[in-house]
């Protein structure tokens, strides 16, 4: 009887050691897997990568223009005031474009008055426009180029 009791003790000890693992184990698996779901909400966030945006360049103001539009219905003209942006470090380029003044005037108001108003109403037609303008004045020079060419002022009439 003795030996029974041992073995029923020993079955105890061994169901009550297996539950006691089990359980053990069941405690770990959920530790783990609140730690994951604690982790993923609290990852850091990507950092904002701040891009250094090039230095403004020099502008240079070409003045106001009233030009007749090539429209054949009806007479349109359009105002514009004209700014040119290029390189601050570059001096030969400075004085050129001084320089050549008269020149790029002639330009904007030719390539102005080739236009029709339907042309220049829209968006894409402006950005067309600066393009076209950016391309022609960046042929006629020798030291550099224009970056960017604003149109601060328009109005079609």
């Amino acid at each position: 009887m003795a030996e029974q009791n041992d073995k029923g003790a020993k079955g105890l000890l061994n169901t009550v050691l297996i539950l006691s693992l089990v359980s053990l184990l069941g405690i770990i698996g959920l530790g783990v897997g609140m730690y994951a779901l604690w982790a993923s909400k609290t990852e850091p966030k990507e950092a904002k990568v701040i891009e250094q945006k090039p230095e403004p360049g020099k502008i240079y103001d070409m003045g106001t223009f009233i030009v007749n539009l090539a429209d054949e219905e009806v007479s349109r003209y359009v105002r514009a005031q004209i700014e040119l942006e290029y390189s601050k470090v570059n001096l030969q380029l400075d004085g050129e474009i001084k320089e050549r003044d008269p020149q790029i005037k002639d330009l904007i108001n030719t390539l102005l008055n080739d236009r029709k108003s339907a042309e220049l109403s829209t968006s894409e037609g402006k950005e067309r426009f600066r393009r076209e303008l950016q391309l022609k004045i960046n042929q006629i020079l020798k030291y550099g180029a224009v970056t960017n060419i604003y149109l601060t002022q328009f109005a079609i009439q």
